[in-house]
């Protein structure tokens, strides 16, 4: 699914998808910069610095948290061996995953926020102006979609996500995808303000980077961004996850045998290629 919409399963999709390729995760210093030159221009001096800290996170996520991707794709193929999995196991295994993004996020937290005490105003203000424009952009697109359009969309992605695991989905599978598909909650209004929330905050923090609480307060907001979330933003999370176990959860019992082959060899094709990025 695309554009977060739901949080939990894009970690899981990451789980099943990502590191598709050597290159991209031997190359995510090259990517990373890729990515911030949409924000921020960074000094040499500065790209020396996140240069050391990248290598080092990377080496850490090598050595440390390879292994724990790796043990979970494990144990979920043995589950899909023995049956389909529950809405509750679908539940346990996106929390598994996202505790992966809190441990990543934990760990770079203080050095990130050491180096970007070293951002300029103008740069602090460019990254921010650069975030804002971009939320309008996307705001801008949805609102040019009809409801039809969006639903359409809903429906492009679930399908392309169950397809790239199990192949050519039955005609039964097609019409689950489409009666769960309308019953998503749209998250486009409240991940707006979440976002301009959290710029105002980042502002906020930056404007007081002189003092002793700067580094300890921009850690814990890299560390605990969903702090910021409202309850009605984290309660239509929450719904559409449970939502998406339960999807999930029916189509797994409608597997063909060669759907159930072709998501074995995918799991076990992600497995060995962490397995191959942790010895390299």
């Amino acid at each position: 699914m695309k554009k977060a919409r739901l949080p939990l399963v894009i970690v899981l999709s990451f789980l099943l998808s990502a590191c598709s390729s050597s290159f991209v995760y031997n190359n995510i210093d090259w990517l990373l910069y890729w990515y911030l030159g949409d924000y921020v221009d960074l000094s040499l001096d500065q790209k020396a610095v996140l240069d050391e800290r990248v290598v080092a996170w990377q080496s850490w996520h090598r050595s440390t948290e390879l292994e724990k991707y790796q043990a979970q794709l494990k144990r979920l193929r043995v589950k899909f061996a023995s049956g389909a999995l529950s809405e509750e196991q679908w539940l346990s295994e996106f929390e598994e995953a996202q505790q992966h993004l809190h441990r990543f996020r934990s760990k770079i937290a203080p050095e990130l926020a050491g180096i970007a005490q070293q951002l300029s105003v103008a740069q602090v203000e460019g990254a921010l102006s650069a975030w804002s424009k971009k939320r309008h952009e996307r705001q801008s697109e949805f609102e040019k979609r009809t409801e039809a359009e969006r639903l359409i969309r809903q429906e492009e992605r679930l399908t392309e996500f169950v397809e790239d695991n199990v192949g050519e989905l039955t005609k039964l599978q097609s019409s689950i995808i489409n009666t769960y598909a309308p019953r998503f909650l749209s998250t486009n209004n409240e991940r707006t303000a979440y976002h301009t929330s959290l710029q105002n905050v980042i502002r906020d923090i930056f404007a007081n980077r002189d003092t002793f609480e700067f580094e300890q307060q921009l850690a814990d907001l890299i560390r605990h961004p969903d702090q910021y979330k409202t309850p009605q933003y984290q309660a239509i999370l929450d719904r559409n996850a449970r939502l998406y176990a339960q999807m999930l959860a029916e189509l797994s019992s409608t597997f063909t045998q060669k759907q159930k082959l072709t998501l074995d060899d995918k799991l076990e094709e992600k497995i060995n290629l962490i397995g191959d990025l942790i010895s390299d």
